[in-house]
């Protein structure tokens, strides 16, 4: 699973992916290829610059503006839910 941090290193960039790299960790870091991104031609691809930190998963955009709940993370990142959808 590829997993980019949309950031320019502020503090919920890094808060952010601080809390990316724990959970990898918990589910088996090997499945995961996390990266940040702080080139900002790269993230105007995806959200304006002021609604960082934002969250890629597979290169679909799961967040941005704010960091996700933990508890919502590990859902995203193990597979149970996907970003953007609403668990039925």
């Amino acid at each position: 699973m590829k997993i980019e941090i949309l950031g320019t290193g502020c503090y919920n960039c890094v808060r952010l992916e601080t809390l990316i790299d724990e959970i990898a960790g918990e589910l088996g870091a090997a499945r995961f290829e996390v990266t940040r991104v702080s080139n900002e031609k790269r993230i105007l691809e995806y959200i304006p610059l002021e609604e960082i930190p934002g969250l890629l998963i597979d290169g679909v955009l799961a967040s941005a503006g704010e960091i996700p709940a933990r508890e919502t993370l590990v859902e995203w990142l193990s597979g149970v839910s996907i970003p953007g959808t609403a668990m039925t």
